[in-house]
């Protein structure tokens, strides 16, 4: 049997073993992002570290859909999985390769056909716009393969089996680590951060497929599957199209945060850009929670097991205590030393501080939000996943205009409208968890499938 059914056994045990390769995946990925950071502060220089954090909303845009499909994959796969639908994967599982691919080559181009409009609603400063084009053009291009190699990823976290994506994601890190400041410094600039990080977007497809071909014929691309069913469609949008709108939605507010930031010129945007680098850290760690919350939640529900969901909700909860209090700590200690290995800039690292000092106390909620969030995702409730993201925009959108029309205070309107974000989140999903709506949500769910 392939992978592994997360509904038998010892439950906390399970859900930890789950989440320690997911939580190492993740603290790789995240580190990459800092590496590549550090070095694009320290090789390019601010205006590189602008740059990136200009392109940073668009390749979200991009993330959002990737997302919307890989969650998809993951929730279908991990249904089927569980209910011992062995055959069923085998038909799905090509379908769903065949959208993803699809949706990252209309993605891809339609950002880059599109991309002076993103910067200028950006508000990006003149002397990083050209910097800002080249760096995205060569990133989508990169990115059209990622949504095939993430969705085949999360496709294997589906079926239980964590330390597989933690050992290809791993090598492909690597792969970028070594790249980026060889392409830097051959001359490249801002050009060769994003082509390091395209090279090892395909690399991560080409070692993703060579193990799904020798390693699990479960999730190996069939010929005989290519054909895009009705019902096979008409689920695909039912889970996908909701989560895709409820990530489209956050990306508005990121917009309207790094237009904010823009108005501070390159050093506030530098400033935003690093605080953000922290914020994506502690988010794709968080992520670990969410994605297995996600497939355990999925696997039982696959099975019928919706007692058990308490049961995994209590557990989840125990997890997640210890990574907030580490956040907690490191917010506390450790500002100024994160601040200061992107830049010796004394401006931007103050500023930096500043901000940071304000928009914190929203970070230390992050473990708790995404492990609610995917309780929500692994019921298959993505139209509810999308209501709380959008009113949670919403509330952000109406903080930031409040804060900044009254007092002209852009960091501060940006730290409290994140945190406004991140209270809305939890509200609406400790609302539904409790509600216990989602047991006849789920159940109607099965009956239909």
């Amino acid at each position: 049997m392939e992978g592994k059914d997360l509904t038998q056994g010892n439950l906390l045990s399970n859900m930890i073993n789950f989440c320690i390769p997911l939580l190492i995946t993740n603290l790789l990925n995240s580190l990459y992002n800092i590496v590549d950071g550090i070095w694009v502060g320290r090789l390019i220089g601010e205006k590189g570290v602008a740059s990136v954090t200009n392109c940073w909303p668009i390749i979200l845009a991009a993330s959002s859909i990737l997302s919307a499909i890989s969650v998809t994959a993951s929730i279908m796969v991990a249904n089927k999985f569980a209910s011992k639908e062995r055959e069923k994967i085998k038909e799905i599982i090509t379908p769903i390769y065949i959208v993803a691919i699809l949706l990252g080559l209309i993605t891809s181009g339609f950002l880059i056909v599109t991309l002076n409009m993103w910067l200028k609603i950006l508000n990006t400063p003149e002397e990083i716009l050209l910097m800002s084009k080249q760096y995205l053009v060569i990133y989508l291009i990169g990115y059209i393969f990622n949504f095939f190699a993430y969705t085949i990823v999360e496709s294997i976290r589906a079926t239980g089996n964590s330390k597989a994506p933690l050992v290809l994601l791993t090598l492909t890190n690597i792969i970028n680590i070594i790249l980026d400041p060889i392409f830097i410094l051959i001359g490249l600039g801002i050009i060769g951060a994003a082509l390091a990080s395209s090279v090892a977007m395909i690399c991560e497809l080409v070692i993703s497929l060579i193990y799904i071909s020798k390693r699990t014929k479960l999730l190996k691309f069939n010929k005989k599957y290519m054909k895009l069913k009705k019902n096979f469609l008409k689920e695909v949008g039912k889970i996908g199209f909701p989560m895709m709108f409820a990530e489209l939605s956050t990306i508005f507010t990121i917009i309207l945060e790094v237009y904010l930031s823009n108005s501070l010129g390159v050093i506030g945007s530098s400033a935003y850009g690093i605080v953000s680098k922290l914020q994506s850290f502690l988010y794709t760690l968080g992520t670990s929670i969410k994605s297995m919350m996600t497939v355990i939640v999925a696997q039982f529900i696959g099975k019928g097991a919706f007692d058990q969901l308490n049961k995994v909700m209590k557990n989840g909860v125990k997890i997640i205590i210890v990574p907030t209090v580490i956040i907690a700590i490191f917010l506390v200690f450790c500002s100024r030393w994160f601040c200061s290995i992107f830049t010796t800039n004394e401006q931007v690292i103050e500023m930096s501080i500043e901000y940071l000092s304000i928009v914190g106390i929203a970070f230390v909620l992050i473990p708790i939000c995404l492990l609610l969030m995917g309780f929500v995702l692994g019921t298959g409730n993505t139209k509810y996943s999308f209501i709380t993201l959008f009113i949670a925009s919403v509330v952000e959108f109406v903080v930031v205009l409040l804060i900044q029309c009254n007092y002209n205070k852009p960091l501060l309107a940006l730290g409290v409208s994140i945190l406004a974000w991140y209270v809305t989140d939890m509200i609406f999903c400790t609302v539904y968890y409790f509600s216990k709506k989602w047991r006849k949500e789920i159940i109607a769910y099965s009956n239909e499938k």
